[in-house]
């Protein structure tokens, strides 16, 4: 492998790693929402 064949190689594991990360955060994002959400539901139901 001739050195730009080792640049794609190490581009591609970045961009892989970056898109990794963000869709784990985007799985925590949601998962936080959804508990956010039955937070509120369950301190509109104690306030009544």
């Amino acid at each position: 492998m001739d050195q730009l064949g080792f640049l794609f190689a190490a581009n591609l594991c970045v961009w892989g790693g970056i898109f990794f990360y963000v869709l784990t955060l985007k799985k925590r994002q949601a998962a936080l929402e959804r508990d956010l959400q039955l937070l509120k539901e369950e301190s509109g139901k104690d306030g009544d």
